[in-house]
């Protein structure tokens, strides 16, 4: 098992007196037993014999090792920039020796890296998982550059074929991430997923990821539905519905905040696409709040689903009113934005994820500044401009900092 998600359910079983501590230290020492055997569990169960003699000699263990290399995330960092590094190297010296080199073989070329890797970090997975990880971070970067290159040597058309090679890159993307449970590869298939919709749909490209952040945040609660307690929270190490609930959010809350605060939204069109989009943002929406019901969740947990094509459609339908001006229309994208914030610390607090804390944090850090560079300096001129400006990041940053702190002390 993981040792993140076990150290995360052990603290809210005992927590929550499911178990109590005594139970707590043998689960830890048979997972960790385990693991260095190989998943031989006679070997583990003949290993556990004295738990007290056990738990004292974890604890000096996890005390020499507390240091830097001791930190698993620092090793998460090292590995995951190793493959993105990897990825990038290769790339720019097959690029450099790419007219040089015989079609076959650059054929070969492509195709070799992200099998490669993937085997390796198959290979790895379970004596050394983090460097496999990285390595299958690798191998679902260079998926993308492999499937381009591919058909320009089969010489089609790359840019009539973009949105297929796109989603076959990210549907290739969104298995690993799936079969890993991985935060970054998850988040990679996430972005993914937005530049193939704004290359195969034909409508506003921010209206369309705002739009498709909703359905995003929608289908990260699908994805940890399986994993829902009885008293509505997620069972802990669920990374990818977690990842897909935030990446949502986020894309959502940037765009309300970017078109509607600015006070400049795209002028409403009849342009099909978007709409088709927005409809599907609001039936996901739907289908979120059935499927918390019947999970057993909270119900605010579905909140940041429903507001974001809300919000959304409303500051853009305002967009459109004639006389309102861009101070009127701020407003009213500001107070769009901020049901949006209050719809995802109300799900972070339900879900208890201090990752959608921080999406609302930055997102109303975003939606200050926003306004701030828009027009409300066009509304006031000069120095007062620099004053109003600097006391009103000021304050948000003193506001933003200490309801995060609360918030966060709320959820733990």
């Amino acid at each position: 098992m993981d040792p993140d998600a076990l150290r995360e359910a052990l603290k809210r079983w005992t927590d929550n007196e499911v178990i109590d501590e005594s139970a707590a230290d043998r689960i830890r020492q048979f997972e960790s037993i385990e693991a260095a055997n190989g998943g031989d569990v006679s070997t583990t169960d003949a290993s556990i014999t004295d738990t007290s003699t056990t738990t004292d000699a974890s604890t000096t263990d996890s005390s020499t090792v507390s240091g830097i290399l001791g930190d698993r995330r620092l090793i998460v960092a090292l590995a995951l920039m190793g493959g993105v590094l990897v990825a990038i190297g290769t790339t720019a010296f097959l690029l450099e020796r790419w007219d040089s080199i015989p079609r076959a073989i650059r054929a070969v070329a492509v195709l070799a890296v992200p099998v490669a890797a993937a085997l390796a970090g198959n290979r790895l997975r379970a004596a050394s998982p983090l460097t496999g990880h990285g390595l299958w971070l690798l191998a679902a970067l260079f998926t993308g550059v492999t499937a381009f290159q591919l058909a320009e040597l089969a010489g089609v058309d790359v840019d009539t074929l973009e949105p297929w090679l796109l989603l076959a890159w990210t549907a290739v993307v969104l298995a690993i991430a799936v079969g890993l449970d991985s935060r970054p590869i998850t988040a990679v298939a996430g972005v993914l997923g937005a530049a193939t919709l704004v290359s195969g749909v034909t409508g506003n490209p921010f209206l369309l990821v705002g739009f498709y952040g909703g359905v995003l945040y929608a289908a990260g609660l699908f994805a940890a539905s399986a994993g829902a307690t009885g008293d509505g929270h997620p069972e802990p190490g669920a990374p990818f519905g977690g990842t897909l609930r935030w990446v949502g959010g986020t894309l959502a809350a940037a765009v309300v905040a970017g078109i509607g605060v600015a006070g400049d939204p795209p002028p409403i069109t009849d342009d099909p696409g978007t709409v088709a989009v927005a409809v599907v943002a609001l039936a996901a929406a739907s289908a979120a709040v059935v499927r918390t019901r019947i999970s057993g969740r909270t119900l605010s947990s579905a909140f940041p689903a429903v507001v974001a094509p809300l919000a959304l459609g409303v500051a853009w339908a305002f967009g459109a009113l004639a006389g309102l001006g861009q101070l009127g229309i701020a407003v009213v994208g500001l107070g769009c934005l901020l049901a949006l914030l209050v719809a995802l610390v109300a799900a972070a607090v339900g879900l208890r994820e201090p990752a959608l804390v921080n999406v609302a944090t930055l997102g109303f850090l975003f939606g200050v500044v926003a306004i701030l560079v828009g027009p409300l300096t066009d509304a006031i001129s000069g120095s007062l401009a620099l004053v109003v400006a600097g006391l009103a990041l000021l304050a948000a940053g003193l506001g933003a900092e200490r309801g995060r702190r609360r918030l966060l002390s709320r959820i733990e």
